[in-house]
This record gives structure tokens, sequence and C-alpha cells, in this order.
């Protein structure tokens, strides 16, 4: 007999005991360091990949301007003195309204009383004069310089000098220059170009324009996986020439420069050294290796024939350059404190020559020419001081400007008078060389010295040392040197002058040659922004006076009827100026329609701007972001009130003594004022008649309406009655 076991039911409490709600937070603990560190091993590393963000041409480094295949107009490969000129004549056939080419000069009369004829400024031995371009708005306008031999000198527009290539063996000093060749010809008139493809246009211009010490400013490199930041190599994570820094500059500000500048751009102008240096002295140190593979430092000089046999006419039998002491170091022969002894930066004795022996920086012959017809000899050399007592300063000079890259920058600097004043126009200068990543200032001559302007040259200097994150320095500070471009162009001129030290090597790899020759390039547009009066912009820096504010759009909120008022609060110390032709509110209206609602800076671009002047509102005060108090200047801009659509506009003020393109906002950019209509829909009378019309028309279409209604209920009752007759 089986017997069945019936399994009794067992009610379960699943209620938590009070013990284990006690516990739970002890057991969570335990557990939840294991939880994180899955999750965490799990997780994808944050930040964005450059796929996610920029155009395949951008993240390849492929510029807009050239087939991707071509290695130099991509900068991956270096420009030859031929491809160089080439490019040169190219630009300036395709781009004629704003490029003028030229090599050298068609010389005259200089400003010394000296005939030269153009074969003056030709290389020693391969007969080449510098090539060089002369960049401004309507170049083939404006006054003819005959001397020169060069078109577009307008005496308003302030005029900068960029130099590449003293020094041959440095071929990064002719790719930087070309480069922003490159970038002028390809922005000039193309507003709004997404330079790097994220959908924005000028959102990330060169140095911290937002001033939040980031050079990132759109934070597009900073928001990438940090795997991705350093896209250049250098070791600095989102540093000037990775991407998406400084990458999407304002092509408005840059086509507002040439309009308002003359750039004389020298990309090479040691033509024969940089060919003896590519073709001949490289190959020869190193047969069969690339100069970057070779650890010789290469030619530095030019190719002058040093060779002195004593006794005329015993010939020189041997025409070949000797390497051990032909070559003038051409950024010691300017004439600036030329020959100061300064141990291993010069000869021994200036002027002489000894094989292996201060070579590479040999200045050049002494002077032996009476210049002032005293019987006397190099007794004032050029140092701004009358030496000899005589009355005249720097008139018969030791030496230097010998050669004739050197006499090219000093004729070229010294005949280009366009407001006939008899000075320089040159307020500012510019000279690459490499290598070392610095940015140096004058004085390079002496040490423990400082010039007049030597905190004026210093803030520039860090305006551009920031851009590249280079070192800021007095030239000395590296080493002294006498018979430099800059001590030579400060000291003589008054122009500020700076040398960039590109890079960490003479004969950089090629690979390096694109994200170097772009962590350069704000440094050529900077110092052609301050060349209207660098040492004003540097004292309204250093005392802060550029916290000039002008209206943004909610400031002029509400509109009222008639003309509307737009001020910049400008800082009391700031030296405006009212003239219309450089202080003014530009503005323009644009009525969007439906299908232009996403326009902007590129699209409306060819819509003309009208100009409005400043006047000071006495009435008025203002406060700056930093605290103190401004100056009132109101610019009205003539808006009618039955108008609808959108204002644009930005300021830009000049001052007493020259200087211009202070822009508001910076960079070329703009405010936009959403504009409602503001006109009255008529007046008393009109309401009233536009009221009768009304309620003649609804009254009176009411009352035919009745009317109809009514008649069609008598015609109704007529006919129901004829039926009903009918049918009887």
């Amino acid at each position: 007999m089986s017997s069945k076991r019936s399994s009794p039911v067992v009610a379960l409490n699943t209620k938590p005991s009070f013990g284990f709600i006690i516990c739970l937070p002890l057991l969570l603990s335990l557990v939840s360091p294991i939880v994180v560190t899955a999750n965490a091993q799990d997780e994808p590393i944050t930040g964005t990949a450059p796929e996610d963000v920029w155009s395949d041409d951008y993240i390849n480094d492929i510029f807009p301007w050239a087939p991707a295949g071509d290695d130099i107009l991509q900068f991956k490969q270096y420009h030859t003195y031929d491809t160089m000129k080439t490019r040169m004549m190219r630009l300036a056939q395709e781009n004629p309204n704003i490029f003028e080419y030229h090599e050298g000069m068609n010389g005259g009369t200089n400003a010394r009383g000296e005939e030269v004829t153009a074969d003056a400024y030709e290389g020693w031995v391969y007969g080449n004069p510098s090539p060089w371009m002369k960049i401004t708005k309507d170049v083939q306008d404006g006054d003819y310089n005959p001397f020169v031999g060069d078109n577009g000198n307008y005496p308003d527009r302030h005029d900068v000098m960029i130099v590449g290539n003293h020094h041959a063996r440095e071929w990064m000093s002719v790719q930087v220059p070309m480069l922003q060749l490159e970038v002028i010809a390809f922005s000039y008139g193309n507003i709004g170009y997404d330079n790097d493809g994220d959908g924005q246009v000028d959102e990330d211009s060169w140095g911290d324009t937002d001033g939040d010490g980031v050079l990132d400013d759109d934070g597009d490199c900073i928001g990438m996986a940090v795997q991705y930041q350093d896209s250049n190599g250098d070791g600095v994570n989102c540093g000037p020439g990775d991407h998406g820094v400084d990458e999407d500059y304002s092509e408005q500000f840059i086509t507002d420069l040439v309009n308002m500048r003359e750039i004389y751009l020298i990309p090479m102008l040691n033509t024969d050294g940089n060919i003896y240096d590519r073709e001949v002295y490289m190959p020869g140190q190193c047969p069969g290796q690339e100069a970057w593979e070779c650890s010789a430092a290469g030619w530095r000089k030019n190719l002058r024939d040093n060779t002195v046999t004593g006794v005329t006419p015993i010939p020189d039998l041997d025409e070949e350059v000797d390497e051990g002491c032909d070559g003038v170091d051409l950024n010691r022969n300017y004439q600036f404190e030329w020959g100061a002894p300064l141990g291993a930066t010069g000869p021994l004795i200036p002027g002489a020559c000894y094989a292996g022996q201060n070579n590479d920086v040999y200045n050049g012959p002494v002077d032996t020419v009476d210049q002032d017809g005293d019987n006397r000899l190099n007794e004032d050399h050029v140092d701004g001081k009358d030496d000899d007592g005589d009355g005249l300063t720097d008139e018969d000079w030791l030496g230097g400007n010998s050669e004739p890259e050197t006499k090219f920058i000093q004729d070229m600097t010294e005949m280009n008078d366009d407001d006939g004043d008899g000075a320089s126009e040159f307020k500012s200068t510019l000279t690459h060389h490499s290598y070392s990543e610095l940015i140096l200032w004058p004085w390079g001559h002496c040490t423990d010295c400082q010039s007049p302007d030597h905190y004026q040259l210093e803030y520039h200097g860090q305006k551009m040392a920031d851009m590249t994150l280079y070192a800021n320095l007095q030239s000395s500070s590296l080493y002294p040197t006498s018979g430099d471009f800059c001590d030579w162009h400060y000291g003589v001129h008054g122009s500020y002058c700076y040398t960039t030290e590109i890079g960490t090597a003479f004969h950089q790899h090629p690979d390096d040659i694109d994200h170097i020759a772009v962590r350069n390039l704000g440094v050529g547009f900077y110092i052609a922004e301050i060349a209207d009066n660098p040492r004003e912009r540097a004292d309204d820096g250093l005392a802060n006076l550029s916290a000039n504010q002008l209206d943004k759009p909610d400031d002029l909120l509400p509109l009222s009827k008639g003309d509307i008022p737009v001020d910049i609060c400008v800082s009391t110390g700031f030296d405006y100026s009212l003239d219309g032709d450089v202080s003014h509110v530009m503005y323009r209206i644009v009525k969007p329609s439906r299908a232009q609602s996403d326009y902007g800076p590129r699209e409306w671009s060819t819509t003309a701007w009208s100009m409005a002047p400043f006047e000071v509102d006495s009435s008025d005060s203002c406060t700056l972001g930093n605290g103190d108090n401004g100056t009132v200047l109101t610019s009205s801009l003539p808006i009618p009130d039955n108008v609808a659509g959108e204002v644009h506009y930005k300021a830009m003020l000049g001052t007493l003594s020259g200087g211009n393109l202070y822009l508001f906002p910076t960079n070329g950019e703009y405010y936009v004022l959403e504009l409602d209509y503001r006109a009255d829909y008529g007046n008393l009378f009109g309401a009233l008649f536009m009221f009768v019309v009304v309620t003649g028309f609804v009254w009176g279409g009411l009352a035919v309406c009745l009317r109809m209604m009514l008649v069609d209920e008598n015609e109704k009752e007529l006919m129901d009655a004829l039926i009903e007759e009918g049918g009887s």
C-alpha cells in the first residue's frame, strides 16, 4: 500500500527583516567598487573623433586651393626658387585686383643720392633678383613709384614688409610667407568659408580671441578624445598647429586688411644662397641623402666672391664658390651698428674674412668711400648719432648694406614714401628665420640694454608668442648680433621689427612643413594689422584701453520709431578720431525670405554696407566691462520705420594719430538685430475712413443677406401655394 504525503504549502515572508535593512548599506559599499570598475572598463573613451566634426580634407591637411596630389602647393614638399617664382606669377595673374608681381626694382637715384640700376639687386652668381609681391586692393591703380616699380601706392594705407630667407638653409622661412600668400589669394572676398568643415564659419581665429586663456576658441579640439588632440605630434595637446586650433579665421578680416594695407611680401630674399644650398652644398655634404637626413647644417650666406689676389690685374683662376671664405651673412650686413665687436657672432676684425674663423657670420667688406667728402673715412657710422661732431648724422659709414640683397631691402625701405614726408612707410616689419621657436625684437647688438620702445615691442611680441607658443625675447637675450635686419629697421626707421625663429631644424622634414607653416600663419597677419601705429596699439593694450564696447542687439531693445542709435563706450584714454572715413558704424538691411532663413555671412557677403559716422554724446555716460568710466560715441542708423527684416552692423574706430582697423566686434564679425515693422498703421482720418468702409461692408452685407433670405422665403411660400392649388 502506498501512501501519499502531501507537501505542506509554505508561505514565504518577502518583507525584508530589520537586520537586512541595517546591513544593506554595508553590502552596497562592498559591491559598488566592483560594479564601478566593471562599468569603467566597458565605457568607451570620452570625446569625439575627427570624422564626427571635421571634413575629410581638413583632417588630411588638404588645402582648398590645389589638388590633393600637388605636394608643393599642399605644403608637403618645399618650394624651390623656380616653383616659388612660377606660383607667385600665377597668383598675380589670377588675382590682378590685389596682387602685383615684381623682381628686384627699377632703380634710379636712391635716398642716399646714388645712381643705381636694376642689376644692382641681382645675386652675385645666379643673377636672380629677389621676387616679391605687392598686395593691396586695386593694386593696379593708386600712385606709381618709378624707382620701386610698383603701382597701388595710397597715402592713406599703411605699409608692412614681410621677408623670408635671409639665410639660405632656412627653408621653412620661405614656406610661411608662401602660405600667407595662398591664404590671401583664397580668402579675399571669399567671405564665410568653412575651413574645417564643421558647419560653422569664422569661429576660431588666430590667438586667444575671446580672452579665456585657451587658444581653441570654439572648443572642437578640446572636445576630441585625448588621442586626437595632438595632431602635429609636438607633445602639446590642442596647441598651435593642431587640428581644431585657430583653424577657422575670418575671411572678412583678411579682406578688410588687404583693403586698408599695402603688404610687401618677399618670400626668398637670398635667392643665390638658397639655390646653392639646395643644388650644390647639401648634395655635396651628404651625397645620396636628402637635406633633412644630413647632419650638415647647410649653407647660410649669399655667394659674394671674397677672393683677394692682392695685385691687379692678376685674375681669379677659381670661379667656383670657395666654401671656406666666400659669401656674406645678410643678417649681419645692415648698417646700423655694423661691425660692433661681438665675439663669436662676427669676425674679429670687421669686414675681414678668414677661412674657418667666424666665417658663417662674415658681415661683409669695410666701406672705402668718403661719403661726405671731408677727406676722412668711416668717421660716422650708422648709429643715430653725430659721431664726428660735424652736424651730420650717420653720413660716413664703416660698412654694411654692401650686398645686392641688403641694398634691395634698404632702397625699397627708403624709397617707399607714399605721403612725401621723407620717411619710410614701413611702421612694422617681419623677418622669418629658423629655427628655435622664438619671437625676437630689438635690440640685438647690446646686452643688458633696452630700447625706448622696450615694453611696447615686448607687448606685440607676446601677442605673437601667444599665437605660436613660442618664447618671447629681446634679441640679444638669445645672443648678441650686430648689423641685423631688425636693429637696422628699428634703429634707422623706427619700424617695429620682429624676427620669428620657426620650427626645430634648418632643413625641417617635409612631414612637418604644413603644420609648422599653419602654426606661424597668424603672425604675418598680426604684423600687418598693427602697421598703422604699433606703438599706440601697444600703449592702448598695456593700459587696457582696448576694452571699448559696442552696443549688442539686446542693448538696442526695445526699438522706437526713427533712426536706430548705436553707441560705443570708449575708454577715456583712447585717442579716438571722429573722421567718418576711419570711425563709423557699417550697417546693411536684409530681408530674409523663408528660403533664406539659414543665411549667414557667406550668403549675405554680396550685400553692400552703408556707413554712419560717430559723434560724442556728452549727455550720456557709460561704464566699461572693467568698471572704468568711458565716453559715449553714438551713431544713428537711418533705418525706415516701415522696414522689417535684419540689420547687420559693426563698427570701426580710427585714432587721431592715424591708427585704424580697430574693429568691433573683432575679426570681421558683425551683430544681427531683428527688426520688426515699426510704422503706424494709419492716422485718425484714415482710421475713421476704414471704420466706415468696414462697417459699410459688414452691415451692408448683412442687410443684403437678410433681404435675400426674406425674398427666398416669400418665393418659397408662393411656389408652395401654386403647387397646392394645382393639385386640387
